[in-house]
């Protein structure tokens, strides 16, 4: 990798970490302006995907592709919903997107941290570890909660377009999601072993 890859690298990979630290300190005052700071800093992430494709990283573009589009897709109705029923919320709905938003926080600053200290050659065995073995947790939690505000978008929707939207997401995640976890599980053998 070229010395001004590797730079845009660190600045990158820099930038997300302090987004998503800035997101989790904000998020127990102002889940308004946290959930903002989620959104950017989750569209800017979609550069993973032109990282991947380069080679610039060990990810699959596809993978990469889909689990950042899958995590906007969620965004956008959460924060749809939650604007569309202030006059009349759903149960728990907004505690289950703020667990949600905390265990997003708590992966991406994981893996951006074990990244960050990749690019700079810092060898931490608790970062790699808790980059190997936090997703065990964060990953069930998440979907949980991925799959709450899905089922109240089908459930408090009236659009049929919508509804198969979240059927097919549904079906989408079901296949795709233990696929996903079955890859991280094998990294996990690797790089702890």
């Amino acid at each position: 990798m070229n010395a001004s890859i590797e730079k845009y690298l660190k600045g990158y990979n820099l930038l997300q970490l302090i987004g998503w630290l800035s997101a989790i300190v904000i998020l127990p005052s102002n889940f308004l302006v946290a959930a903002y700071i989620i959104v950017i800093f989750q569209i800017i992430s979609l550069l993973e995907v032109l990282h991947a494709y380069k080679k610039w990283n060990h990810s699959k573009p596809f993978l990469c592709f889909v689990q950042i589009v899958a995590r906007l897709f969620i965004l956008f109705f959460s924060i749809l919903i939650i604007f569309v029923t202030i006059l009349k919320p759903i149960p728990y709905f907004e505690i289950v997107v703020y667990i949600m938003f905390v265990t997003w926080c708590i992966a991406e600053i994981i893996r951006y941290l074990y990244y960050c200290s990749q690019l700079m050659k810092i060898k931490n065995h608790a970062i790699v570890w808790l980059r190997y073995s936090a997703f065990i947790i964060c990953y069930p939690i998440g979907l949980a909660c991925e799959f709450f505000v899905i089922y109240n978008v089908f459930k408090y929707n009236d659009i049929f377009a919508i509804k198969l939207l979240m059927v097919v997401a549904v079906m989408v995640y079901v296949f795709l999601f233990p696929r996903l976890y079955l890859h991280l599980l094998n990294q996990r053998k690797q790089k702890l072993i």
